[in-house]
Order: structure tokens, then sequence, then C-alpha cells
């Protein structure tokens, strides 16, 4: 374990807590690696809505607040932005949580862990883009999870930011495995089957195009077919354990993907035509047969066939971007 010069609490500034899987997991893993590296930290955020926070409460230290002024200069030593699409213009939180507003006065270390976008549109006016440099100006670092945006950056805050990966790819396997290595499974398939996880299910194009895509390669391949949903009781645990004893993977979900890349298994994966996210997973692993666009047509047999990852490319990538993380920790 790298040396630390003193025991620092970190406060993890997040999106929402939401139902969203990919969410509540990229939070986790965050978290994992703060612990191994020997932080205390808290992750911090609202409640959205009627969300169900008993997966972040049993495996992580989770605050929530009514408003960001209710955070304290003294409770943290430290502020990092964490990663996930924060960099998206939500609402009326949207500077506290991408830029930190309400720490704009305080003298600690604050930087930026892989924000995104999600889509290609710069989400700032000019009247934004200088308050952004004003409170980026003490920033120690800004990395990101979407190569557009580097460029986005450069070219209208005169910033460099760093290409990072999405936290639940610097964390071992066998952390989700842990969660699930208990898990009593209600799955009622007991013959090979293809887990299904779509998200976004009002775009009525791409839900009629995977419906269709999910019942042919059922029918072709043979194999059974189980949806995962965001209602369901204990649906992180369902989500880790139906891709790890799934037979192929069909997702229109980033972490959908991200996941089925970790356990290994076939997937194909739809993507909305400016969806950042996907395009630079594309260009950092080669995915083009496998992820398309509403326009593209899947290849069944893909479905089939082992997933090639470049173990060489995504180990230099994932070691920069710990590299970075560790750095703005002030781990020496």
């Amino acid at each position: 374990m790298p040396h630390i010069f003193h025991k620092k609490n970190v406060g993890i500034i997040s999106l929402y807590h939401c139902q969203n899987i990919g969410n509540n997991l990229l939070k986790y893993s965050m978290y994992i690696i703060l612990k191994k590296y020997g932080f205390e930290s808290s992750i911090i955020s609202k409640k959205f809505r009627f969300t169900n926070l008993s997966f972040l409460k049993k495996y992580s230290n989770v605050r929530i607040i009514k408003s960001f002024s209710e955070i304290r200069k003294e409770d943290y030593n430290l502020l990092m932005v964490n990663s996930d699409q924060t960099w998206r213009y939500w609402g009326k939180d949207f500077y506290d949580i991408a830029l930190l507003k309400f720490a704009e006065n305080w003298n600690i270390p604050k930087f930026i862990y892989g924000a995104s976008i999600g889509l290609n549109n710069w989400p700032f006016s000019k009247k934004d883009e200088k308050l952004a440099k004003y409170l980026l100006k003490n920033f120690t670092g800004i990395s990101v999870r979407d190569i557009n945006l580097i460029k986005l950056i450069k070219e209208h805050l005169g910033m460099k930011a760093q290409l990072v990966l999405d936290p639940t790819l610097l964390i071992e396997k066998k952390y989700y495995l842990n969660i699930i290595k208990n898990y009593k499974s209600h799955f009622n398939i007991k013959n090979n089957y293809i887990l299904t996880y779509i998200v976004n299910s009002r775009h009525t194009q791409m839900k009629n195009k995977m419906d269709q895509f999910i019942s042919e390669a059922s029918q072709k391949l043979n194999y059974s077919i189980y949806n995962i949903k965001l209602k369901e009781e204990d649906y992180i645990e369902k989500f880790l354990y139906g891709i790890k004893n799934s037979n192929a993977v069909i997702t229109n979900s980033f972490h959908g993907t991200i996941f089925s890349i970790i356990f290994n298994k076939p997937f194909i994966s739809f993507k909305i035509e400016n969806d950042e996210r996907f395009k630079t997973l594309i260009k950092i692993f080669d995915f083009k047969s496998r992820i398309l666009g509403l326009s593209e047509h899947p290849d069944i047999n893909l479905l089939k066939k082992p997933v090639y990852i470049d173990k060489a490319k995504l180990y230099k990538l994932k070691i920069n971007s710990l590299t970075y993380l560790k750095k703005n920790l002030l781990i020496d």
C-alpha cells in the first residue's frame, strides 16, 4: 500500500442518489479505491425521489444532504467531483456538483475524477464559462470519462483535462463477486440465457429495435431471456449476478456494457448517435461491431463469440487513471 502523508477525510461529491445501477456501482467503486488507499470518505449527494439507498448504505459510507450549504469546510480535508455525467446540466445544483461552487472559497485540495457530459453538447454559456474558469482555477486536476470533453474543455476554458477510466474498471472483479457470493438468486431460468437491461425505454425507436433483436437472438441461439428491472428488490445484486452467470448480454446501458467487459461476456450494445460515452468505449476498445447505432444491423453470432479486450491497453489506462487519482489525493 502506498505511503500517505497523513490521514484525510475525503468528500466525494456525486450526482443525486438514484435508482440507476451504474450510478450506484461507480460510487461504490470509488469508495473502495479510497478505502484501499487508507482514506476515510463519504459519498455526498441529495436523494432523488424515492430512491432505495440500501446498497450504498450496506457497502459504503453515504451522506444524504438536503442542501449543499450543509457541507462545512471542517468536514473534509479534500473534495473531489466523482465520475458520472456530472458535467451534464441537471438543474439548480449543477455548479455545486460539477464545479464545487459551494466550496469556492475553501482553501483545501479539490479535483475532478472522470467527469462526463454523456452527449456532445457543451453545457456552458459564455457567462457560465467565466464562472467555470474562476471556480476551476484552484483545482489540482481535471479528468474526464469522454474523449471529446478533453477538446471541449481546451477550446472553451483553455484548460487541460486527462482521460481516465470509469471507476468501475479500476477495482478488481473480486469486489463485485463478493457482493453476490451469498446472494440467493430468484432466477427461474436453469438453462442458457441472455441478460437484457434496457434504460431510457421511452426512446420508442430504440426500444422497438432492441425488443425485436432480443426476440430474434433468443430464437436463433435457443437462449432464454432474463431482463433486469430497476424497481426489483436487490436489483443491483441481480444485475451483477445476472451478468456473471449469463451466456450473453444485450443492453443500451453504458454500465451494462462495462460489466459485460468486466465479466467477459459476449454483448451487443445499442446507442443513440451522440452518446459520447459509447463513442469513447468504441475508440478505446475497438468495439464498433458490438456497440451500434440505431441504423446499424447487429450480428447475432457475436453473442456466441468471446469479447476481445486489449489487456495491455486496458492495463495502461488503468495505471494512468490510478496515477492521476493518487497524485490528486496527495499520495506519495
